[in-house]
C-alpha cells in the first residue's frame, strides 16, 4: 500500500485530532498515570536523537518529558497541529511510516506505539525505521496484545481497531526480526487494565476517577490479575531491538 493508500485508509478513523482523548490519556487521575507509568516502563532510557512515529497527538512524548531533542511524525497535520500547541518541547513532522522524511541514521532511538497493527505491511514500515537509525540504534515497539480479553473485545466492538487482531508476541517480534533488527527483549504490562474500560469518556464514567471507592476497586481488580493471568494474556507487549547494521 502506498503512503497515499495508508492515509485514505486511516485517515476517517484517526485523521482529526482529539482534544478529548489527549486530556484522558494525560490528566485524567488513573488514567494519566497509567498511561505515563506504561510508556516510561517501555521507552526509557531515552536516546539523545528520539523518533516518535505516528506520534498522534503527542502524549506519549508529554508523558516522556518533552525531550528537546525528540521528533514526532504523524501522517496527519491536524495531529501535529494540536501537538505542536501541547507538547512544546518536541517538534513534530508531517510524513509515512513507509517514507520517513529524514536521512539515514538520523536516529539513535525510535519509539512505536499502537501503530504496526494498523499497518497493511508492518515490515515495511520497521525497514524505514531501522533506515533513519544509525547502527547500534535502539527500537522499542509497544503493541496491545490480541490474546488479553479486553483487547480481544476491542478489536471485536471496533472495526478501525480491528487489526489488534493481529498483534500477538510471536507476530510483532517476527516483524522486528524480518526488518533485521535483533531483538533484545519481550516485556508484557497490564495484564487486565480495567481503568481504561472503567474511566472511559465513551465507554464508562471518567469522573468516577475522583471517587476514592473506584479508584481502589479498579485497582484491588487489577492487582488480583497480575498474580492470577499468564504473562502471554497481558495487554500491551513491548519489543526492545537494535539495529546491527
Amino acid at each position: 500500500m502506498t503512503a497515499r493508500g495508508v492515509e485514505a485508509h486511516l485517515e476517517q478513523a484517526f485523521g482529526r485530532a482529539d482534544a478529548q482523548h489527549f486530556a484522558w490519556q494525560t490528566q485524567h487521575p488513573v488514567v494519566g498515570t497509567e498511561e505515563a507509568r506504561l510508556v516510561r516502563a517501555a521507552f526509557e532510557p531515552l536516546g539523545r536523537r528520539v523518533l516518535d512515529v505516528g506520534c498522534a497527538e503527542g502524549a506519549t512524548l508529554h508523558h516522556l518529558g518533552e525531550p528537546a531533542q525528540a521528533i514526532g511524525v504523524d501522517l496527519f497535520e491536524e495531529k501535529l497541529a494540536f501537538a505542536r500547541e501541547r507538547v512544546a518541547g518536541c517538534r513534530f513532522v508531517q510524513g509515512s511510516a513507509y517514507a520517513l522524511p529524514f536521512g539515514a541514521g538520523s536516529f539513535d532511538h525510535a519509539l512505536v506505539r499502537d501503530v504496526l497493527h494498523h499497518l497493511e505491511d508492518p515490515v515495511r514500515a520497521l525497514l524505514e525505521i531501522a533506515r533513519v537509525l544509525e547502527p547500534g540504534g535502539r527500537l522499542d515497539v509497544l503493541e496491545p496484545c490480541r490474546n488479553n480479553p479486553l483487547v480481544a473485545a476491542h478489536a471485536l466492538m471496533n472495526v478501525a481497531e480491528r487489526g489488534e487482531l493481529r498483534s500477538t508476541p510471536a507476530a510483532v517480534r517476527a516483524w522486528v526480526e524480518r526488518a533485521g533488527m535483533r531483538v533484545e527483549r519481550v516485556v508484557s504490562y497490564q495484564p487486565l487494565p480495567l481503568h481504561r474500560l472503567v474511566f472511559h469518556p465513551s465507554f464508562g464514567r471518567p469522573s468516577l476517577g475522583a471517587n476514592a471507592l473506584a479508584r481502589a476497586a479498579v485497582g484491588s481488580v487489577e492487582r488480583l490479575a497480575a498474580l492470577a493471568m499468564p504473562r502471554a494474556l497481558w495487554a500491551y507487549l513491548h519489543v526492545r531491538a537494535t539495529r546491527t547494521a
